[in-house]
């Protein structure tokens, strides 16, 4: 007989993580299905309605007090409350710029594909109609203008296309920001639980001291412009410059001792 727990969250709270859970292990696999680039996520975070917020917070692992079957104790609520004004816009804010520039940087990945696609697909017919003659009056469209004119023209402009996203790409660097954006938004969340369980270095028995610590936590990780390089850190610092060899030492007094062949001679050992 299987053993049943009793989930202090009520039935929607429940039904919304197995839906979005069995939702994730149904999609499929494929790139081009399962990265389709949207035109509708902006850059910066607004905060929903009330239900949907709560949805929200159930959906990424946070605590939603509307979403909870019974009432919270006192000190939970109060850290609830802190970490709701002081952490959480902080990563929604973090967590939204984290899928605009994962948004981008998937927009440009399908342009550059479907671009160098459709630039060896139009070269290659162009090649075939040259070879099988489509030629001169054969070949012409309207007037003068050739299949393979309008073919290589279009090979161009697709080229150009593919050549404009590549710099894009490499210019505003998607994946780097949404990586790093990434990262601190993570780090934010597992400071929104470290501070829950009063963990290091929320473990303070003073609560303000435990609010201005995790206040300055979050102020440190909104100032760090390098999260995702500190670890190479030391490995990509500048190289020092070579120092001057230092000059060699003397020879020791006992190079000199020819001088001394006159009072002892060579053969006298």
């Amino acid at each position: 007989m299987a053993q049943q727990h009793d989930s202090k969250l009520d039935k929607r709270a429940t039904s919304s993580m197995k839906a979005l859970a069995q939702r994730e292990e149904e999609r499929p696999q494929w790139f081009f299905i399962r990265r389709v680039p949207s035109r509708h996520i902006g850059r910066e975070w607004t905060r929903p309605p009330d239900d949907q917020y709560a949805r929200d917070l159930i959906a990424e692992g946070f605590i939603a007090p509307a979403l909870v079957d019974g009432p919270l104790s006192a000190e939970l609520s109060a850290d609830i409350r802190e970490l709701d004004q002081h952490l959480l816009p902080h990563f929604w804010r973090m967590n939204q710029q984290a899928r605009f520039f994962q948004n981008r940087y998937y927009q440009y990945q399908w342009a550059f594909i479907l671009a160098a696609f459709l630039t060896t697909a139009l070269a290659a017919v162009n090649v075939f109609l040259y070879a099988q003659g489509w030629t001169g009056q054969a070949g012409t469209i309207v007037g003068s203008l050739q299949w393979t004119e309008m073919l290589g023209f279009l090979t161009a402009l697709v080229s150009g296309i593919a050549a404009t996203v590549s710099f894009l790409d490499a210019n505003q660097t998607p994946q780097k920001r949404w990586y790093k954006a990434r990262v601190q938004a993570e780090i934010l969340r597992s400071t929104y639980f470290l501070f829950l369980a009063r963990q290091t270095p929320f473990d303070s028995p003073s609560d303000r001291e435990r609010v201005q610590r995790m206040r300055g936590k979050v102020i440190e990780v909104l100032r760090e412009t390098r999260i995702a390089e500190r670890p190479a850190s030391a490995d990509t610092a500048a190289p020092t410059p070579p120092t001057e060899p230092a000059p060699e030492p003397e020879p020791p007094a006992r190079s000199r001792a020819p001088r001394r062949r006159d009072s002892t001679p060579p053969g006298d050992n």
